[in-house]
């Protein structure tokens, strides 16, 4: 306020913090007595772009908290699914051990080289 009152200025500050609190703002005696309605819609738009920086803010992290959301159930079906096909090749492994054992058992039975 001094400032604008030792140099006679046109002067305004506004400030918004990003997590949302109300628009602060100044406007110097000459601009409010030079520009009235002017300075006040300046104020108006300067309130209106913040806020809707606000929301953009909002919908991007909502959006990217649903991205994530997805993301982790794919993991997840990503993860049973490596799950289920390691359960078969034990399974499978299992399987030829004892394909081996008896192809071994029946080659000292009959005492075949193959």
């Amino acid at each position: 306020e001094r400032i604008s009152e030792e140099t006679g200025c046109w002067l305004v500050l506004m400030a918004r913090h990003a997590t949302g609190p109300p628009v602060i703002h100044f406007s110097s005696s000459r601009l409010r007595r030079d520009a009235k309605p002017d300075a006040a819609d300046l104020v108006n738009r300067f309130s209106n772009l913040t806020s809707a920086l606000l929301v953009a803010k909002r919908d991007e992290a909502l959006k990217l908290a649903k991205k994530l959301e997805e993301v982790e159930a794919q993991k997840q079906a990503a993860d049973a699914q490596i799950s289920a096909t390691r359960n078969t090749l034990a399974s499978q492994e299992a399987e030829i051990a004892a394909k081996d054992a008896l192809i071994a058992r029946y080659r000292a039975q009959y005492g075949c080289d193959l």
